[in-house]
């Protein structure tokens, strides 16, 4: 497909914006290779806006150089991914506290949509379509912390692992599961219960972290090459 390049971008940066989504969705999973040659003629570009490209990607930390196997979409070993999940528990269990202290009664209402959308999807919903959701869900408490030093730090947080938390969406069941523990989470914001909503949310990540390790040991085909969009659907 051709590049197509928002007003005020260059090349590299919306290739770079694109590549990031992919990643973010999960439709280019961790451990990936993205080859400039391959990826250049999919988008119809030269391998020079290329080259930066993944040279951002890598800034950003979501794609890494690797010796003989050169740029791959960040997979980390797994008890670094355990430290950053960890981080990320507590980092959201004080947005899940602050929010259910200083919520206003409109973030909760958006809230509430929102964990009725993440409902309606669970079953039938695809992977992708339910990855969205959850983001936004989580998003949502963020904002309703009304902490923007600490919201910067949790979607940093949150990006760094965004390869890792879609994986958990490909695992039979976790829809549901993850549902579940959004409304316990909701319920305590809805509370204004802050110690409860902290604790369940680091429960919640952490249950995040551990459907993310149990794909990764069962998933056959972490290796390909990024030719085009990966096989297997985003969560």
């Amino acid at each position: 497909m051709a590049l197509v390049t928002k007003p005020g971008a260059t090349r590299a940066e919306q290739l770079a914006a694109d590549l990031s989504r992919e990643i973010i969705e999960g439709t280019l999973p961790p451990g990936v290779r993205l080859d400039e040659h391959s990826l250049a003629h999919r988008f119809g570009v030269s391998r020079t806006p290329v080259r930066e490209a993944l040279k951002r990607l890598a800034g950003l930390g979501l794609a890494e150089v690797r010796p003989h196997r050169g740029v791959i979409v960040v997979d980390m070993p797994a008890a670094r991914v355990t430290e950053l999940f960890e981080a990320l528990a507590e980092a959201e269990a004080v947005c899940a506290r602050l929010a259910a202290i200083k919520r206003s009664s409109l973030e909760l209402d958006q809230l509430e949509a929102l964990h009725g959308e993440f409902e309606a999807l669970k079953s039938e919903g695809s992977p992708l379509a339910i990855a969205i959701v959850n983001r936004a869900f989580h998003e949502g408490i963020y904002g309703g912390a009304h902490n923007g030093f600490l919201a910067d730090h949790v979607m940093s947080l949150r990006k760094r692992l965004a390869p890792f938390t879609t994986a958990q969406f490909r695992l039979m069941g976790r829809p549901l599961q993850s549902a579940r523990e959004h409304a316990i989470v909701l319920d305590s914001i809805r509370g204004r219960d802050g110690v409860t909503a902290g604790e369940v949310m680091r429960r919640h990540v952490m249950a995040v972290g551990a459907a993310w390790a149990q794909w990764a040991a069962a998933d056959p085909d972490r290796n390909a090459t990024a030719a085009g969009p990966a096989k297997r659907q985003s969560a």
